[in-house]
């Protein structure tokens, strides 16, 4: 078991997620193993967000062409994310386990299944508002009352279940096709065995996260039960692939793949240098309690916050400086007026302000602004 301090960890963490700069989309994906998706605009959507933040040029529709060009699908791992193409077959047993979760639903609105599989098959991809419904039933979001149009419902289960994909986005627009037609067909079938799926999953998830730890519900991003969480993790750390980690002041055990150990003590101590703006599903920000392990820093996004509660703003972003989590900006973009608001700025009590400091934040705030097609930076609020 490997020893480091929270310093070495921070650095560690710095130079896979932030420092790494991508010269193409697929090597962007590739490389962050997902992206998260997510349709929330308050400045930008999350997956741009997240891409440009670490693209030396970033083009928004050179992510989503991915889609297009089949180079990427859209499933859940972290959460909705686009995915690297070649990982289609390692999702194999997620589908198999919501087709047999979701059977009752699926026979329940067979009709309007019926219906978008004969539309897909003679008229090709088409966009979500293509299928209409009058019926309305309990789905999405709702919890007791029927408003999810049925037609919306029967794509998602269809999605979830793999059997019709998205092929295209135009904002928060989806196009779907039949799965056949989408994915190509030497990713269709998996010649891998359920055990050997679930370990290149696991694996997936441990390049994604790179520092991580085996009591995360997420862990391998299979919903497996604690007891098979912790028997995997065992099981690769006795394999010599997975090499523990204890952190100074940290009680949760950690763990990196082998293939790091080198890398993560050569950071021994490291400064990390920079200040950086994280959207709230950044891969950074997936897991909450490492944040509060390696930061000291409680992040909550308040998106579903009621406005009298929010104590930042409802799509508060972190801010990466030198290496630490010191507090969060509320940003707004005003695309009318190409104006990037800075509604409010909240800082941790022991971070202090001074003048260079202040022009620092500055020249981070117009790069931003350049990042999402501002033009300007106003500030709604006082520093």
């Amino acid at each position: 078991m490997l020893l480091i301090s929270k310093k070495t960890a921070r650095a560690f963490l710095h130079k896979t997620f932030i420092a790494t700069r991508y010269s193409s989309m697929p090597d962007l994906l590739n490389g962050l193993e997902a992206i998260q998706l997510d349709p929330v605009a308050v400045i930008e959507r999350n997956h741009h967000l997240t891409a440009s933040l670490r693209m030396k040029r970033y083009n928004p529709a050179e992510l989503e062409h991915l889609l297009e060009k089949q180079q990427a699908f859209e499933y859940y791992a972290q959460a909705a994310c686009l995915l690297p193409i070649a990982d289609f077959p390692l999702f194999e047993d997620v589908r198999q386990r919501l087709l047999t979760a979701c059977a009752s639903d699926l026979t329940a609105h067979k009709d309007a299944i019926r219906v978008i599989f004969n539309r897909l098959a003679t008229e090709g991809p088409l966009a979500s508002n293509a299928f209409q419904s009058e019926r309305k039933v309990i789905g999405g979001w709702d919890t007791n009352s029927a408003s999810t149009k049925e037609t919306s419902h029967a794509l998602q289960l269809l999605f979830l279940t793999g059997q019709i994909q998205v092929v295209k986005r135009q904002g928060a627009k989806r196009f779907f096709a039949l799965t056949e037609d989408a994915i190509p067909n030497h990713y269709l079938k998996s010649p891998l065995s359920t055990q050997e799926r679930t370990r290149a999953l696991l694996l997936k998830y441990a390049r994604a996260y790179r520092l991580f730890s085996a009591d995360d519900p997420r862990y391998g991003w299979q919903k497996h039960r604690a007891a098979t969480r912790k028997k995997w993790h065992a099981q690769l750390v006795e394999e010599g692939v997975l090499t523990e980690v204890a952190i100074e002041g940290v009680k949760r055990p950690y763990a990196v793949l082998s293939t790091d150990v080198d890398e993560l003590l050569s950071l021994n101590d490291n400064q990390p240098k920079g200040i950086a703006f994280l959207s709230p599903l950044d891969p950074l920000l997936w897991r909450r309690e490492r944040l509060q392990d390696i930061y000291d820093f409680h992040y909550r996004w308040e998106i579903y916050t009621p406005k009298a509660a929010r104590k930042v703003g409802p799509y508060g972003m972190p801010i990466l400086w030198n290496g630490k989590l010191i507090g969060q900006i509320s940003p707004l973009m005003n695309r009318e007026t190409a104006t990037l608001h800075i509604e409010n700025i909240v800082v941790e009590p022991s971070f202090k302000w001074t003048p260079t400091r202040k022009k620092a934040f500055a020249r981070a705030l117009d790069h931003l602004a350049k990042r999402v097609g501002a033009k300007q930076v106003a500030y709604d609020c006082l520093l």
